[in-house]
């Protein structure tokens, strides 16, 4: 395991902090998939409403839903800590692990734990720390900040992430995003199963002791189950009034941060999670550092909205310069600007803005980012100067005559500068030709394309998406497997195509375990009735298995799993990933194999999370197709800690 006692030295292939043509072209990409994504969303505008209006009651309502969380989390077997700052927070988890005797931590990605700077106190005091997410490993590693609040090694190429591995790990591996992630994964791995505490962000909470943690990779999932003890870290701000208000949220985010329908993997965590020797100890530490403040300013507490997805980031051409590294803070670009008077070390850092507004206009809850940083900017000391000089030149430039007569004054004073050296050489240059002179014959040149003000070009004309290999009826039938298609059944099909899943229909132990019997050992059944008679149609044919049991399942080829229902709208399969062995079994198997009663396989994201709240205690998670992760150079790799295939049966018990 790292030990991060101190940070490695960055390796020679890693980039100085400046301008990278990498963030410009992982942002733009994301931005592309963005807009593909909500050119099929016409209620884009209504989720916006409906999140910023749920966002503005929690932030109105916040002490008595921290309360209500409270209660019901401690309810439920929790503990609940408080921490008014930072320094309160590290001391806090430090004494946590200390009563448990934790000497080794893993860490999901979590821009909380970045914020409170736990990563070097966690080491002084003698622990080991893996951050497991793919990006935060790749940073960890070269010893730099996160670049990205969804993308930590956007700043890095695979060329760099290559010699940064073989520097650090000792293994050499082709410049290639899938290798390079599977490399790393074979590394983190046995990790999770040598960590006594593992640390996670929080996405959502409700004040009916509900946590909603998104991800991709499945590293999280690992993260908060293997591990004796699970300590989740939110800000105050992410307490939301009801578990009804995730829905709109949950369309907003990961459209917004990575232009998926939903993310991979959803966990919902209701109460203490099953372990071979006895129940997770679990913790829930809610954070102020500055927050309470920031609620209590009237100008500045919408940005206690922010669902932290980036996307004002990818948009914003100051951040494509060069990432989150030109801000020198842990939350970077216009949303950084307006925490950063708030949350220490406290800052006024509104210069790093062009006032473009693209950030505002892209913010899914809304935000009056760009008005809000106006409004910084007229109370900053730094900007009177400023301020005054663009004051003169603007009543200058409105008036023809003044510039006309001040011109040949302000060009003798430049040159002058210039022969002197007079410390001015960052100032642009000013153009040979008068302004008020317009060249014969050349035409007018565009000075500032969409790409320099931030804006991704537009993406390529894609032809609409086949729902079948061959388009007709047949190649529909056999990309189904000869499934009814009504239109939901057909819906569900497509978005798991979508996710790089696939829908089958089953029915019966016998057709089932013949079509089993072709899967790659070792072949593992989750232990459920419906699966009892299958093993034996399989012993029948002869053919390997293993019930999960008493004990954590060792590595699969194919883990076949019941679930609890699907979601058409966006491919998602819904499973119970608390109850014992089975639950880890399937996110160590190369492929999953879920099982669904036809009737719960078409539920809304409505009733998806209404049927969450009635089930109760435990921890359920919706599948969107496999794990996966884009964190180097924003190119897919599919099974990334996870099932690199994932395919769902309608099964009928009966044939």
């Amino acid at each position: 395991m790292l030990d991060v006692t101190t940070h490695p030295e960055p390796h020679s292939a890693a980039v100085t902090f400046g301008r990278s043509p990498a963030v410009r072209a992982a942002a733009h990409r994301a931005l592309a998939a963005r807009a593909l994504l909500l050119s099929g969303y016409p209620l884009w505008e209504t989720w916006r409403r409906q999140a910023r209006a749920s966002k503005t009651e929690a932030v109105a309502r916040l002490d008595e839903l921290l309360d209500d969380l409270e209660r019901a989390v401690t309810a439920w077997g929790g503990r609940v800590l408080r921490a008014r700052d930072a320094a309160q927070a590290r001391q806090l988890i430090l004494d946590v692990a200390r009563e448990h005797g934790v000497k080794t931590v893993v860490k999901a990605k979590s821009m909380t734990t970045e914020e409170i700077g736990l990563n070097p106190a966690l080491a002084a005091a003698g622990l080991r720390v893996m951050e497991t997410d793919l990006g935060e490993f790749i940073v960890q590693l070269a010893g730099h900040p996160p670049a990205h609040l969804t993308a930590p090694a956007l700043h890095l190429n695979r060329h760099q992430i290559a010699d940064i591995f073989a520097a650090h790990l000792g293994r050499r591996s082709p410049a290639e995003p899938e290798a390079l992630a599977r490399l790393a994964t074979a590394y983190i791995k046995p990790h999770f199963f040598e960590a006594q505490m593992g640390i996670t962000g929080v996405n959502f909470a409700t004040p009916e002791g509900a946590l909603v943690l998104l991800e991709n990779e499945s590293n999280l999932r690992f993260t908060a189950t293997l591990p004796k003890v699970h300590l989740a870290l939110m800000g105050l701000e992410k307490v939301i009034p009801r578990l009804a208000d995730a829905e709109a949220m949950l369309r907003l985010l990961p459209a917004s941060a990575t232009g998926q329908r939903l993310t991979a993997l959803v966990h919902f965590i209701q109460g203490l999670k099953v372990q071979p020797q006895g129940n997770q100890i679990f913790y829930l530490m809610i954070l102020d550092n500055g927050r309470r403040r920031l609620a209590a300013d009237p100008e500045l507490a919408e940005a206690l909205y922010c669902l932290r997805c980036g996307a004002c980031l990818n948009v914003c051409p100051i951040f494509q310069v060069g990432a989150a590294h030109l801000y020198g803070r842990v939350y970077p670009g216009a949303i950084g600007i307006l925490l950063a008077p708030y949350l220490a070390p406290v800052a006024d850092i509104c210069d790093l803005c062009t006032q473009c507004g693209a950030c505002q206009e892209i913010c899914p809850v809304g935000i009056r980012l760009a008005d809000i940083i106006r409004g910084l900017r007229r109370h900053s000391r730094r900007f009177r100067p400023l301020r005054a000089l663009t004051t003169a030149a603007g009543a200058v430039l409105t008036r023809p005559r003044w510039y006309r007569c001040l011109e040949p004054a302000t060009r003798g004073l430049a040159a002058l500068a210039a022969r002197q050296g007079w410390g001015l050489s960052g100032l642009p240059a000013l153009s040979p030709q008068s302004f008020h002179r317009r060249p014969r014959g050349r035409r007018r040149e565009t000075l500032l394309g969409d790409e320099d003000q931030g804006r991704p070009p537009p993406p390529p004309c894609q032809a609409p998406r086949s729902p079948a290999p061959d388009g007709g009826e047949a190649g529909r039938a056999a990309a189904t497997g000869n499934l009814d298609l009504d239109p939901l059944t057909a819906l569900l099909a497509k978005r798991l195509r979508e996710a790089g899943s696939s829908l089958s229909e089953v029915k019966g132990p016998a057709d089932l375990a013949r079509r089993l019997a072709a899967e790659a050992e070792p072949l593992w059944l989750e232990d459920h009735p419906w699966l009892h008679p299958v093993a034996g149609e399989l012993e029948k044919l002869g053919v390997k298995h293993r019930i999960a049991q008493a004990d954590w399942a060792p590595m699969a080829g194919t883990a076949v799993t019941v679930g609890l229902g699907a979601i058409p709208e966006t491919g998602s399969v819904l499973v119970d990933s608390g109850a014992g062995p089975g639950a880890v079994l399937a996110f160590q198997a190369r492929k999953q194999i879920v099982l669904l009663p036809r009737p719960s396989s078409r539920l809304s994201l409505a009733q998806a999370l209404e049927y969450v709240q009635r089930r109760g205690p435990g921890l359920v998670s919706w599948l969107t197709g496999p794990s996966r992760t884009a964190d180097i150079e924003k190119v897919l790799v599919l099974g990334a800690q996870g099932p690199v295939n994932l395919e769902i049966f309608l099964y009928q018990e009966e044939a």
